[in-house]
């Protein structure tokens, strides 16, 4: 028996630290950086279509918002464009990154990478961080034009500079990758922790990662279990499973087999891939009250966590 719970608990060591963090560079989604959603009553919107077709950018810009989220009306994404286009020829910066958006990814017209080139740029020419972020992303990827590392760069490092958690996390990410641009791990942390201190998940977990590597960082188990405990907390699957493997492992923690089960159950929602084989191994290693006991758990912290959107 000691001999197949240490084959087991082999098998948690052999995955590694986790699903560690997938270094790849994000791009931001609307939802991100729009504001709340709210609905719109019909003579609101009667005199919201009436401004807008008097020329108001505001109000087209608006319009465009109400049929891309589908509030107070039926989700209509060629309706959004056709508003958010009229915004954007008028210089409107946030309809042009919306605009922007929808040529990257097709919604309401045909998908054309040079054309969201064009709108993140006009958006970025006149400082939007978000879009200067997409549109490195793009160059990144040779997406709409030519690759180009060294002007994925600049945008990212603009983006990052003017305080964008995404686009911060993102020129980490370079670094770390070291991918056509000289690897520098410290560089990568001070990105990672200021995307991190403004609770961006994604950058919380990569800082952890950092902390239990001792890349960039002085190794510091106490430090990586925080970070990756607040991306797990705000549903951020990677941490979750990451965090399960502390558990698993008593790396930063106590060892403790229900608690990884819980968060192995939960990161489950968002990466079935990496979790899967990890709840197998350790349904090995647990008896049916923890495993039960593991899973009520996860329910309670899904209780606890209705509002958030979890396994991002």
């Amino acid at each position: 028996m000691q001999w197949r719970t240490a084959r087991y608990v082999a098998s948690f060591l052999l995955m590694g630290l986790g699903v560690s963090e997938t270094l790849s560079q994000q791009t931001q989604y609307p939802e991100a950086v729009q504001t709340p959603r709210t609905e719109i009553s019909i003579n609101g919107l009667s005199d919201l279509r009436r401004k807008a077709e008097e020329g108001d950018s505001q109000a087209q810009y608006e319009l465009g918002r109400i049929y891309m989220f589908g509030l107070g009306v039926s989700q209509d994404y060629p309706q959004a464009a056709k508003w958010y286009e009229r915004a954007a020829e008028q210089g409107f910066v946030p309809a042009q990154f919306m605009m922007g958006f929808l040529y990257a990814h097709g919604k309401g017209v045909r998908r054309d990478y040079s054309r969201a080139i064009e709108y993140y740029r006009a958006a970025a020419d006149q400082g939007d961080t978000t879009a200067a972020n997409n549109l490195a992303t793009l160059y990144l990827h040779g997406l709409g034009v030519p690759k180009n590392i060294g002007t994925a760069r600049t945008w990212y490092q603009f983006s990052a500079e003017y305080g964008d958690a995404v686009g911060q996390c993102n020129l980490g990410t370079l670094y770390f990758d070291g991918d056509r641009v000289r690897k520098d791990s410290h560089e990568a942390a001070r990105w990672f922790r200021a995307a991190a201190e403004q609770g961006f998940p994604a950058a919380e977990n990569k800082l952890a990662f950092l902390y239990f590597t001792g890349e960039g960082v002085v190794q510091d188990y106490g430090e990586g279990f925080k970070w990756m405990s607040r991306a797990a907390e705000q549903g951020y699957a990677q941490a979750q499973i990451n965090l399960g493997d502390l558990y698993a492992e008593g790396k930063g923690v106590s060892l403790d087999y229900v608690t990884a089960y819980m968060w192995y159950s939960l990161g489950s929602a968002g990466d079935r891939r990496a979790a899967i084989p990890r709840i197998k191994n350790l349904s090995r290693l647990i008896t049916p009250k923890q495993r039960i006991e593991g899973e009520n758990r996860a329910s309670a912290w899904l209780s606890s966590h209705r509002n958030l959107d979890v396994n991002e």
